[in-house]
């Protein structure tokens, strides 16, 4: 897949009709999977390329400054979300522990 994408930006959409016209479909939670699994790589120093995303859509790069532009975006959301479910757990008069919820995912 990572021919398909290569190092200009690309939609999505473009990619997978280029691997389309190869005869191989991806549908989209199996997009999804193919970008974080190949990033996991990148994490494991598997391969030297990472998959960014933007408003321009994805590319590999190598990049360190386009690959922390990528995650910086990837990290704003995630907080984000973190904090409408801590704020929706307290208006709902739950207890909330962050700390306790990240460790029990094994995600810390």
């Amino acid at each position: 897949m990572e021919r398909y994408i290569g190092q200009d930006w690309s939609t999505k959409k473009e990619i997978l009709a280029r691997a389309k016209q190869d005869g191989i479909t991806l549908h989209e939670r199996k997009w999804r999977f193919f970008v974080e699994d190949y990033n996991k790589k990148y994490w494991r120093h598997e391969v030297d390329t990472y998959i960014v995303h933007s408003g321009k859509g994805y590319k590999l790069t190598s990049d360190k400054e386009e690959i922390k532009a990528s995650i910086q975006d990837g990290k704003k959301r995630a907080l984000n979300l973190l904090w409408k479910y801590s704020q929706t757990r307290k208006a709902l008069g739950e207890a909330d522990n962050i700390k306790f919820d990240l460790e029990e995912m094994g995600i810390i």
